[in-house]
């Protein structure tokens, strides 16, 4: 469990997922602190999970992005029918998407990281099901008239492909692991009294 600074009245608040530099002192136009009052509290269990789901859906995000700038298909008949990028395109907006969201998850509201983690869940497994689907169809080919006649054309799916692939995959386990950490939320600390030794 990590431990967090749990400011007195009059100082400014901490942001999410700050943590003191070595040899960090208060400002000393900050006012002193109540006498009593605990500067440094454990964050709660729950807190450190959300983190942590929110740090797979950021790197599930990223691995989408890096996925997106490797070769991602290559045609049978590339002199013929090269590769459209819109794939590639898509991969790009939903890695971007998701790491936006883990972004999110980092905030302290607990509705803004659980309508996040839905979010992610669902952007992942729709990107993850898209991407499947171009495989699936590739492999399969398709018949496209060319000047001789028909020509069966197939795609090959490259690294990039299965890098965004498993982005997807870790982000939607960040997103699942969002629910079960926001089921077991205590109320907000900023709802109780703070922390006196």
């Amino acid at each position: 469990m990590s431990t967090r600074l749990n400011p007195p009245p009059g100082w400014p608040p901490v942001p999410p997922g700050w943590a003191p530099p070595p040899g960090w002192q208060p400002d000393p136009s900050w006012p002193d602190p109540p006498p009593g009052w605990n500067l440094w509290t454990e964050a709660p269990p729950w807190r450190d999970r959300l983190n942590h789901a929110a740090r797979w859906v950021i790197a599930g995000g990223g691995a989408v992005l890096l996925g997106s700038l490797l070769p991602f298909l290559s045609s049978s008949q590339p002199d013929l029918y090269p590769v459209n990028s819109s794939p590639k395109e898509t991969a790009t907006f939903f890695g971007i998407v998701l790491v936006a969201l883990g972004v999110i998850m980092m905030a302290k509201s607990r509705r803004a990281n659980l309508i996040a983690g839905i979010l992610a869940f669902i952007v992942a497994g729709l990107t993850a099901l898209t991407l499947m689907g171009l495989i699936v169809a590739g492999i399969v080919g398709t018949d496209e008239p060319g000047i001789l006649g028909s020509v069966h054309v197939n795609f090959s799916p490259q690294a990039g492909i299965f890098i965004s692939i498993l982005g997807c995959v870790a982000a939607g386990i960040g997103g699942i692991m969002s629910f079960t950490a926001n089921g077991k939320q205590i109320p907000d600390d900023r709802k109780r009294g703070p922390a006196v030794a």
